[in-house]
């Protein structure tokens, strides 16, 4: 039903096109003092609201100007009545409905008035539909079985008398024997209308044509782009016969190569030269676009805080349809060291509880070399060198200097399958805690060896079907994601730079109204490594912080601020800030330990995210989103941060954009904070030692009075502090 209602919304602005002129209504004026403040529909069970708002002129004003509540503070959009509009509109819906096998339909109208509004009603009788009891195709014998047509076309035998979904029907037919080698197939609809007993019985007759093969392709508008380098993007050739559904694909990559501004592939003639004319020219037309593009963006974001981008292409780069790009882009432009002026105190306030030896300017330099066709059409490649600083919030400092080799081949159904390798000297920077924690080594200086520059070189798989009708706000369609990464000694990688990393997406997208959509995402995740030696004879398995599995935050569990979820660290550096906290001593009493307190995710070795969305149109522009999480980050010994999985639920606003819908969303954390160990760390000094400490406190028994356990702490949090605001442009997922 969603593509037959995707047809009646299309029909619809034919119907509003046709039925303007049917009215001999003279023109009034318009009445500006009349804003319209609901427009309704009732008796429509055929046809939904959606589709009759769109098939008429009139308009309703968008939510805020037409909320009784807020709607004296003059915002949104104000929708004015026009009489003879509305009169005619009432011609407009009789045509829609006609046409759509309800020829007794009646439509009458109610308008209120009151003091600079109006409100109106359609009220509508549809009667009784004329139906079909009769559905035949001919002419199609030896090509297509009449069963395997009757399956695809949008009418069924019992079905409305629906002129709309009779076109649709005999383009379907048409479509499905283009496909099939027969260019110039005509397909005639005849029908029988008895209106008096409401039936109706519908023929269509098919005329195949010749079934025809490629007699060449013909390459017209190139200039620097030659012949031969087009004809290898189309996968047709002189001899096969002929079917539009290459053609269209021929066009899908001509598109995705990025080089052209316009691009149609069709056939030469649209109609036979001869009646048994069996070959046929295909055209490929195209407009080139510029060989040479710069690109400048900039943005804001909570935790990225100035941010922006450039790139220089160059296309057609060795005359052959390679591209080479130039790109550069920092982020936390004044708030990272050495370009930070304090915006992290400000406009930035999201990096504000940042580690300083994370707070570093971003950034990231590549230069990408791509061959469109690698040993064949269905298969590109890539090499690109790269140098960058990633930091991942509150979690590691990565630095990278390398390269990386992918080839990337589609498999039928439009299905990419991307194989890569890639070597780099890296280094990561994560909180010593971490590795005291899950390693045992927490002597600072001994911590170094895992964040020193290491050699990575790493294996990588990646699938991607992707169904989902829009990249920013997908309404319809499904998406699976599937990538593995593997990097060992073998391959060249350092043995502390060694892993396994799988991870899969599953997410839909469906329509549950004209207006409304329900969306859901399912992600798994897992990571492991070998056992290596990490000193004083230990042997324990080491995963790069990197490749670690974070949670929380706007694309994530929304009730969690960033990387909020999952496993975690407490380090309080003493005589370095302000905050306290009291741990019980021996006596009964308290002793503060004072210095700064910072709390650093840890990351963990499986990842499990859910998410469930419904977003509803408020206004034209506003949409509205409910929504519910849950997730964890789970680590394989020891569940510092808790290994029960969490729910948040939320809401949200989405406000369309031209890039993409401007989103905020509002996360509720039911949950209390989550305990935890923590460690000190004396002040830098050198007559003191770096060793992390673990804080304990007194827990004797009769058995042992001099028995210590570990201090489990957990910061105050009002019932405010359960909420998390999220602001971003796109969809959450």
């Amino acid at each position: 039903m969603g593509r037959v209602g995707q047809r009646l919304r299309r029909a619809a602005m034919v119907v509003f096109l046709l039925g303007t002129p049917l009215a001999s209504i003279p023109a009034q004026e318009e009445e500006r003092d009349l804003v319209v403040r609901g427009l309704s529909f009732t008796g429509n069970d055929a046809i939904d609201d959606y589709t009759l708002q769109v098939s008429i002129a009139t308009s309703n004003s968008s939510f805020f100007a037409r909320a009784p509540v807020i709607r004296w503070l003059g915002l949104g959009a104000k929708r004015y009545f026009n009489d003879a509009e509305f009169r005619r509109d009432v011609l407009r819906i009789q045509t829609l409905y006609r046409a759509s096998g309800y020829a007794g339909v009646r439509v009458d109208t109610l308008v209120r008035r009151s003091e600079g509004s109006v409100n109106l009603t359609f009220r509508i009788r549809e009667g009784q539909p004329i139906r079909i009891v009769a559905l035949t195709v001919v002419g199609t014998g030896g090509i297509v079985a009449e069963r395997q047509l009757m399956e695809r076309i949008p009418l069924r035998a019992g079905d409305p008398f629906n002129r709309l979904l009779i076109q649709a029907s005999a383009d379907t037919i048409r479509t499905v024997l283009r496909n099939r080698g027969y260019p110039f197939v005509e397909v005639f609809r005849n029908f029988d209308e008895d209106r008096g007993n409401r039936t109706a019985e519908v023929r269509f007759e098919v005329d195949p044509g010749p079934r025809a093969s490629i007699a060449g392709v013909e390459v017209v508008g190139n200039v620097d782009l030659s012949d031969r380098v087009l004809r290898r993007a189309v996968p047709v050739r002189e001899g096969q016969v002929f079917s539009q559904r290459a053609l269209d694909e021929s066009q899908l990559d001509l598109y995705r190569m990025g080089l052209f501004n316009y691009v149609n592939v069709s056939l030469e003639d649209s109609l036979p030269e001869t009646f048994d004319d069996s070959l046929v020219t295909v055209q490929v037309q195209v407009s080139e676009g510029a060989l040479r593009r710069i690109r400048l963006s900039a943005g804001y974001g909570t935790i990225d805080c100035l941010r922006t981008r450039g790139s220089w292409t160059l296309n057609n780069f060795l005359g052959d349809a390679q591209t080479l790009e130039l790109s550069a882009g920092v982020s936390r432009l004044g708030a990272g060291d050495p370009l930070g002026v304090g915006f992290d105190n400000n406009i930035c306030q999201g990096l504000r509880n940042e580690d300083e030896r994370f707070l570093k300017l971003n950034y990231q330099i590549a230069a990408t070399f791509r061959e469109p066709f690698f040993l064949s059409r269905r298969t590109s490649a890539a090499v690109s060198v790269s140098a960058e600083r990633v930091t991942e919030f509150k979690a590691y400092l990565r630095e990278a200097y390398g390269g990386r080799l992918s080839l990337t081949r589609r498999i039928p159904g439009r299905v990419p399958i991307t194989v890569g390798y890639e070597a780099s000297i890296a280094r990561t920077d994560a909180d010593p805690a971490t590795f005291c924690t899950f390693l045992d080594v927490c002597d600072v200086g001994e911590a170094d060896k895992f964040t020193d520059f290491r050699l990575v070189s790493a294996v990588s798989f990646d699938v991607v079907r992707d169904r989902t009708d829009s990249p920013l706000d997908p309404t319809r369609g499904s998406l699976v994601r599937f990538g593995f990464r593997h990097a060992s000694t073998p391959i060249g990688a350092d043995e502390f730079r060694q892993f396994t990393r799988g991870i899969i997406d599953l997410e839909a997208h469906h329509r549950t109204g004209r207006t409304s959509v329900l969306s859901w995402r399912v992600r798994l995740g897992g990571v492991t490594s070998p056992l290596i030696d990490v000193g004083a004879g230990l042997e324990e398995r080491f995963v790069p912080p990197e490749e670690r599995f974070y949670s929380g935050g706007a694309n994530s569990v929304r009730g969690f601020s960033q990387n909020e979820l999952g496993p975690f660290v407490r380090v309080i550096e003493e005589g370095e800030g302000n905050d306290v906290v009291e741990v019980p001593n021996a006596e009964g009493g308290v002793d503060s330990l004072v210095g700064r307190l910072r709390t650093s995710p840890s990351g963990g070795e499986a990842l499990l995210l859910a998410n469930v969305e419904y977003r509803f149109l408020l206004s034209r522009r506003l949409t509205g989103a409910l929504f519910v999480d849950a997730g964890q980050v789970f680590e394989r010994e020891g569940e510092e941060g808790g290994a029960a999985l969490r729910i948040t639920p939320g809401a949200g606003l989405r406000l369309a954009s031209p890039i993409g819908p401007i989103r905020l969303d509002i996360g509720f954390n039911p949950y209390p904070p989550l305990t935890g160990q923590l460690y000190k760390l004396a002040a830098p000094d050198p007559e003191r030692s770096t060793e992390l400490e673990l804080v304990q406190v007194p827990a004797p028994t009769p058995d042992d009075p001099d028995r210590m356990v570990d201090f489990q702490f957990a910061p105050d949090r009002g019932f405010f502090g359960r909420f998390r605001i999220h602001f971003s442009v796109g969809q959450a997922f």
